[in-house]
């Protein structure tokens, strides 16, 4: 799935609607003395703890969730899962928040990344922290940087599930005809503006580029540099944009190089033209492109259909905005697991038995080979299965890869922003304007980054937070 990031949303927030906070001691108030998410009032009920799950997946994806749910439920008698379909992530959280007045909230709630800040001010779930704590669950080889991702202020918030990354697709065999190596495909955004060109200049295909703001913080990242002040929003709120640092003017730099050059065409990241990109590189008009590492599996689906016999795609990890060994790494995207504050301790503990399902092992590695998201165990990765498919498609192995590779620290867990989707549309309208209006790159920069912090600054004073 594509992590749609620009899409603006509202940010008004359901708060103290009837809200149970959470206790000092980790039990719900008004709920007695059960704790929160308590295995013994699980194991006290009576016949199976039915919950509804919220969740995003679309198409192939959404058949692997009801396969897999469908297998955790005949697995045992204590809990079922009732999986209630939402079309987009966005959706998802629009109608969450709307539940939160009428009482019919899910027990968990699958929210994309961007939600992370926004669905913490609900103050409608329970961290997953306090059910690790709970059933005395054990992160093992769960990779850090996917768990970092949803770990605010020290706390697990949430647990990630569909995690994917930005990848370069690039077109092995244009690369053949323009005189590149297809072995050798660009590592670093200033390799890329440079082949872009000759890729253009040689074979008439330049770059498709999808304006995607996911595609700068991760740039950010890879240089190791923060998107938002107060660690990325990780140890006290966000309330300033820095991306206008080195990092983000060497991207906004790189953009209007291209454009300059002629040898990038863009689209939306939402809208009717939201695939162009990928669509234009199976057509022979783009060589490269950057997207998301869960378009693998539709993508070589496509390919098996023998429509592009001009394609033979490549796929290489983003490349990073200063040189190969810079400090730095890609930032986690996709979704996270949420369990619902207002939920009886017991669905609670059922909602944490199935996700505790969702993220062993052999799940992962079922998941990640019927969806092309990234494994996230160690030991998922090393499962027959998982080889497999990496030994056929090396490209299904690039998006862990660099996932795992890199410092693993608060630019690389990404940022935390409460009205995220806002600020995406800032940095969208920012990045559109080199294109349409022939803005300087730095100009457009700082436009972005007031802009944002506008957005920032009128969230927070909704709130009644600095």
């Amino acid at each position: 799935m594509k992590r749609t990031r620009t899409l603006a949303v509202t940010t008004a927030l359901c708060l103290g609607a009837g809200v149970l906070p959470i206790a000092a001691s980790g039990t719900v108030a008004g709920a007695a003395s059960t704790p929160a998410c308590s295995p013994k009032a699980l194991a006290a009920s009576k016949g199976p703890v039915t919950i509804n799950f919220w969740e995003s997946m679309p198409r192939a994806n959404g058949e692997e969730m009801v396969k897999l749910t469908n297998e955790f439920n005949a697995s045992q008698k204590k809990v079922h899962v009732n999986l209630v379909v939402q079309t987009t992530y966005q959706e998802t959280f629009q109608k969450y928040r709307s539940a939160l007045s009428n009482g019919q909230t899910p027990d968990i709630a699958m929210l994309t990344d961007t939600d992370t800040q926004a669905a913490i001010d609900t103050q409608s779930f329970i961290p997953a922290q306090t059910c690790m704590s709970a059933a005395g669950f054990k992160t093992g080889d769960l990779l850090p940087r996917a768990l970092a991702y949803w770990k605010v202020n020290k706390t697990q918030w949430a647990m990630p599930f569909g995690v994917s990354g930005p990848v370069l697709y690039y077109n092995k065999k244009a690369f053949t005809a323009a005189g590149l190596d297809p072995n050798k495909p660009p590592a670093t955004l200033a390799q890329m503006v440079s082949t872009a060109k000759t890729l253009k200049t040689k074979t008439g295909a330049g770059m498709g580029m999808v304006l995607d703001p996911w595609h700068l913080l991760t740039w950010m990242a890879t240089g190791n540099q923060t998107a938002v002040n107060n660690n990325n929003g990780r140890t006290a709120r966000a309330n300033k944009a820095t991306f206008n640092s080195s990092a983000g003017l060497a991207v906004f730099n790189a953009l209007a190089q291209m454009k300059k050059d002629g040898s990038v065409q863009t689209n939306s990241v939402q809208g009717a033209g939201r695939y162009d990109n990928l669509l234009g590189a199976g057509s022979g008009k783009f060589a490269m492109t950057i997207d998301t590492s869960a378009a693998q599996g539709t993508i070589q689906q496509l390919l098996a259909t023998g429509q592009y016999p001009n394609v033979d795609v490549g796929v290489a990890p983003m490349p990073k905005v200063f040189t190969t060994t810079s400090k730095g790494g890609v930032e986690p995207g996709g979704n996270g697991l949420w369990i619902s504050k207002r939920s009886t301790p017991a669905k609670q503990a059922a909602a944490w038995q199935y996700e505790a399902f969702l993220l062993s092992a052999s799940t992962q590695a079922a998941w990640s080979a019927g969806t092309g998201y990234i494994p996230l165990r160690t030991s998922a990765a090393k499962s027959p299965t998982i080889q497999a498919l990496w030994a056929k498609d090396p490209g299904f192995s690039v998006a862990y890869t660099q996932l795992t590779k890199g410092t693993q620290d608060y630019a690389t867990a990404g940022a935390v922003i409460g009205p995220f989707e806002d600020v995406n549309g800032a940095i969208a309208n920012a990045e559109a304007s080199i294109f349409v209006k022939n803005v300087a790159p730095k100009t457009a920069l700082n436009a972005a980054v007031a802009a944002s912090n506008g957005i920032i600054a009128a969230y927070n004073k909704r709130l009644g937070v600095k």
